[in-house]
């Protein structure tokens, strides 16, 4: 009985975060392309499909042999979109680290790659030059940022490493002030090669 009791505790201590959070998908009716929004208390984030081939062009048209724009284009890359919605005299600063960032597929889980794990890769690669490295930087959201109550927001790419048409769950995770966040986003599908 004691169990139950505890257990009954234990979720209306938990209702009122999980009414905090919110996750709504959707569907560009022009593109066809899905975006995942989840909301909680002051934080936004926003991931939204990009198709391979926009990737794919985006980067050769900076420079970026065709060869090595496939690759990036072929690893699930989403326009990903961050926000401190938070106003007023308690109102504080939101951080996402990327490296804290995990995606389970298959049942396995991982970090997501991140932009230094690219430029390392390329580092000794002649074919690649110093322009398209800085373009593929400023493209790409920053791995840590903190972000100032009142509207502060980013967006750039993030490579998150499964194929064309494949789905993962992705853990992201954030920290307002000195509190530690995480949330699983299920069910995230990669757009197909098209």
């Amino acid at each position: 009985m004691q169990k139950i009791i505890a257990q009954i505790a234990l979720l209306f201590a938990l209702f009122p975060l999980l009414l905090q959070a919110e996750l709504h998908q959707s569907t560009d009716p022009e593109t066809r392309l899905v975006s995942w929004k989840l909301v909680e208390q002051n934080f936004e984030l926003e991931i939204i499909q990009r198709l391979p081939d926009q990737t794919r062009a985006f980067f050769q048209a900076r420079g970026f042999p065709t060869e090595t724009a496939d690759q990036i284009a072929t690893h699930c890359v989403f326009q990903t979109i961050a926000r401190n919605t938070a106003t007023g005299p308690e109102a504080t600063a939101i951080t996402i680290e990327l490296a804290d960032w995990r995606i389970k597929q298959q049942g396995k889980t991982r970090p997501v790659k991140l932009k230094e794990d690219w430029l390392a890769e390329w580092k000794t690669d002649p074919h690649i030059s110093n322009k398209a490295k800085i373009a593929f930087r400023w493209a790409t959201l920053p791995t840590a940022q903190t972000y100032q109550p009142g509207g502060d927001y980013n967006w750039g790419m993030v490579s998150f490493g499964p194929g064309p048409g494949d789905t993962f769950d992705l853990k992201a995770s954030w920290k307002t002030g000195q509190e530690n966040h995480s949330r699983w986003i299920t069910s995230i599908q990669c757009p197909t090669d098209r």
